[in-house]
């Protein structure tokens, strides 16, 4: 395979491709996700894009060449703990890890050093928007050995160089008691991942791929310890000149709806005339061999792009992007067009990261501002699905598509391309989405703004005849209303366009019919704009709204939803205190009331409005029944000093007529 820059639109940042971009993009999907779900797994470099080839576009070649790396800073101190306390979102693990397995040698050159924490958090700005999705890995004070470092702040793909060092630096003051390490700068840190679908099948490729490197040792073959979810393991790996820190940790920079794995972080001290290639180096060259039968797929910059989107997690630079540039930059810059998203976790589903229990942090009231608003986040995060059966893309394969010359050996099919490609162009309004698109309800003449489009995947990236993006969109009340004062169909939750090829034979997704004969019905969405049509601003392209897939699919499964069939359909739990007061809003109200408002029109927001009249007369009952009481307790009252008076006066006339 060659690498090469890949660009489904201009607008978007140039991605590195580990597959030549000649072939189908349909087809490099499909290998990618056959892999997912095999025990071989993909694998990434998060600090070097192996793919990319040193072409350059519209975009420069440092965009390119760092789109989807991250960056990693070495924090020291016994300030540490309360530091990133008070700084972002999460609160460090109560409970520190046991240490009682320092020194435990498992090879001759190997030994576990500690165990530590590892979890996720949000960096906010002050108005509670968030700028990243920080993986922490956390370890207690060793006073023994000054070198280990207490804790690792590791950025999320995309936000790479020393940005978050130059942001955190001057926030850090003497009584703070902590000191920062850029280590991106660093070519002796690396940071790889390992991913498949299952859990199981990710630690296989594991063993197969990477377990006797580490223990260098090509004989070993004990039993491995993999650190589970929550849970760091440092080990110390001894050769010649040479000593390298490897923490590895139950994490892949993807969500678990589309697979599980285990990142690598490498830390190598090596004689400066040491010309050995490093343990991070060996551990590659050896996942990607094309002579490792039993090796995983290495992917670049594009296809781990696809993968988040499908799975429907945010990106840095993206969704998370802050508060966007100041005005003055802005101004400096003249106009600028670009859609910034400010957006808070909460209205990206990014609960797990958010401690209501905890004090005080950066960004914090404008988390709570936004968990005390009864009509919930004013936006919310959803997938976008453009079939291309509904949509006549202007697609020759240029894009990796699903062209005919690319994906159908037939003569006559072939001719028709050729001629239709030398014929006259017609006009064509329908195109690929592209971030900071403006989506509409379809059949509304583009009055009703549903929401904008933040990122885009591949097209046909998925291995499927289809574009997912992501999009914010807007409270779903005035979307429903403005839809039912138009006369247009509400969203049918149960449609699956993806199981039809035409309107006659359109698949009825959870409802219980003839065919499938298991009377089960699957239950509403969580999000209540679930399998909305929707049209791109200026534009004949039609996409559906589709909850994100943490919000359809079980979590908690050691193996993917989206790439294992067996487990579809799984209904997701609450998520926590977060997700539990974001839940009780109005959003919360529309899928509990959902049949109702389906079959009498009812729609959320005259629910609302009847609610607060009916509280309002609540109250206004209660006061007059509270001031009633309080009436007869008053004439009870007098009453009885009445009584009280008459019978001490009837007592003083019988003394005195004694």
């Amino acid at each position: 395979m060659s690498s090469t820059l890949s660009s489904t639109l201009p607008e978007q940042i140039l991605l590195s491709s580990a597959y030549d971009r000649n072939l189908p993009a349909a087809l490099v999907g499909e290998a990618v996700r056959s892999a997912l779900r095999s025990d071989r797994g993909i694998c990434f470099d998060f600090t070097t894009d192996r793919y990319f080839d040193g072409k350059t576009s519209s975009s420069s070649s440092s965009e390119i060449n760092s789109s989807r790396l991250v960056s990693v800073v070495k924090m020291n101190g016994e300030g540490t703990v309360p530091f990133i306390n008070a700084k972002f979102s999460w609160s460090v693990p109560t409970e520190i890890k046991s240490v009682g397995d320092i020194g435990l040698q498992l090879s001759a050159h190997t030994q576990l050093v500690r165990r530590g924490n590892s979890f996720e958090t949000a960096y906010l700005t002050p108005k509670g928007r968030i700028i990243d999705r920080l993986f922490v890995l956390q370890f207690p004070t060793n006073d023994d050995d000054e070198d280990l470092g207490d804790a690792f702040l590791v950025t999320s793909p995309g936000n790479s160089g020393i940005k978050l060092y130059n942001e955190l630096s001057p926030l850090v003051f003497p009584m703070d008691k902590v000191t920062l390490i850029d280590e991106t700068s660093s070519s002796q840190t690396h940071v790889l991942t390992l991913a498949c679908s299952s859990l199981n099948d990710a630690q296989t490729s594991f063993n197969n791929n990477i377990l006797k490197l580490l223990m260098n040792d090509e004989s070993y073959d004990k039993k491995f310890e993999f650190p589970s979810d929550g849970i760091c393991h440092h080990y110390r790996v001894s050769a010649k000149d040479t000593t390298t820190n490897v923490y590895i940790m139950h994490h892949t920079f993807l969500s678990t709806e589309i697979c599980h794995g285990y990142t690598l972080l490498l830390q190598e001290s090596t004689d400066s005339n040491n010309d050995a290639p490093s343990l991070a180096e060996q551990i590659w060259e050896n996942l990607t061999d094309e002579q490792n039968n039993s090796g995983p797929v290495g992917v670049g910059s594009l296809e781990w792009d696809t993968l988040r989107v499908e799975a429907g997690l945010p990106a840095y630079g993206n969704e998370m992007v802050g508060d966007g540039p100041k005005k003055k930059d802005q101004d400096d810059k003249g106009e600028d067009d670009t859609y910034y998203a400010t957006a808070s976790p909460l209205e990206l589903h990014l609960y797990d990261l958010v401690d209501t229990e905890k004090g005080c942090y950066q960004g914090q009231e404008g988390v709570a501002s936004m968990l005390k608003n009864k009509r919930g986040c004013p936006r919310t995060l959803y997938q976008v699905v453009f079939h291309d059966l509904e949509n006549d893309f202007d697609d020759d394969g240029s894009i990796g598509g699903f062209g005919l010359l690319n994906s159908i050996d037939n003569n006559e099919l072939l001719e028709f391309q050729k001629l239709k490609k030398d014929a006259d162009p017609i006009s064509n309004d329908t195109r690929q989405p592209r971030a900071g698109d403006n989506i509409y309800v379809l059949g509304s003449n583009e009055s009703i703004l549903v929401g904008k489009i933040t990122s885009c995947a591949q097209p046909n990236g998925t291995g499927d005849t289809k574009t997912i993006s992501l999009a914010l969109v807007r409270r779903p009340g005035s979307i429903l209303k403005a839809i039912k004062e138009l006369d247009l169909e509400l969203p049918r939750w149960w449609d699956d366009v993806e199981n039809s090829s035409d309107d006659e034979n359109e698949g009825l997704d959870g409802i219980a019919n003839e065919k499938d004969g298991s009377g089960i019905i699957q239950p509403p969405p969580l999000d209540p704009l679930h399998n909305l049509e929707v049209v791109i601003e200026g534009s004949y392209t039609i996409g559906r709204l589709v909850s994100i897939p943490s919000r359809r699919y079980n979590k908690k499964s050691e193996v993917a939803s989206l790439l294992d069939f067996e487990q579809r359909g799984e209904v997701v739990d609450s998520g926590g205190p977060a997700y539990l007061a974001y839940n009780s809003s109005e959003e919360s109200q529309i899928v509990g009331e959902r049949d109702e408002y389906s079959d009498s029109d009812q729609i959320v927001d005259e629910m609302l409005v009847k609610a607060e009249e009916e509280a309002a007369k609540a109250k206004a009952e209660a006061e007059a029944a509270a001031a009633e009481a309080k009436r007869k307790e008053e004439k009870m009252r007098l009453l009885q000093e009445k009584a009280a008076a008459a019978m001490a006066a009837r007592r003083r006339k019988k003394r005195e007529s004694s």
